[in-house]
């Protein structure tokens, strides 16, 4: 095995170890609680390595992260994996083709693909069965999961972006 295999190796075996580190702090109850609200951790990761890793690792990653977000929710299991994934790889498809890595993009993309599962997961589990008042859900419990998500992706796309820089300069 080359040095740049062996490089390529560690950087995704470092990535996946941080993956697993952000689920357990996501799934730690009480931490990072804001009234009852905890942020979705392992996405806007997952949406990071996709900015900057292309299509293939994003989209891995992704079916890795909604995986983890299967394990732990209430929805059919399997609904986050095959959505992550896909998100993830037309993230990746987009960085290729039309966009750049930045902090404003990988907003664009987290808040997007969450906001498209949050609505999807509204849709097929409160209003398709009729129950009264589920805007209540929306607007107390989906919409804050969203914004504080939000809050923290920059975060998280900063700190891919730093370890990928990194593991660039090792590979030269």
């Amino acid at each position: 095995m080359n040095k740049r295999a062996k490089i390529m190796v560690v950087k995704y075996v470092t990535y996946s170890l941080l993956m697993l580190v952000l689920y357990v702090l996501q799934s730690t109850p009480q931490l990072f609680s804001i009234a009852g609200i905890k942020p979705v951790l392992v996405f806007p990761f997952a949406v990071a390595v996709a900015m900057f890793d292309k299509q293939l690792a994003g989209g891995l990653f992704g079916l890795f992260a909604g995986i983890l977000c299967d394990t732990s929710s209430n929805v059919l299991f399997g609904f986050q994996s095959i959505l992550y994934l896909v998100i993830c790889t037309a993230v990746g498809l987009l960085v290729v083709y039309f966009m750049q890595p930045s902090v404003v993009n990988s907003l664009i993309f987290t808040g997007c693909g969450l906001g498209f599962r949050l609505f999807l997961e509204y849709f097929f589990y409160y209003v398709m069965w009729g129950y009264d008042n589920s805007h209540l859900i929306l607007l107390g419990q989906m919409l804050p999961l969203l914004l504080y998500t939000l809050v923290v992706t920059p975060l998280l796309f900063l700190a891919v972006r730093k370890m990928h820089l990194f593991f660039e300069e090792k590979m030269e």
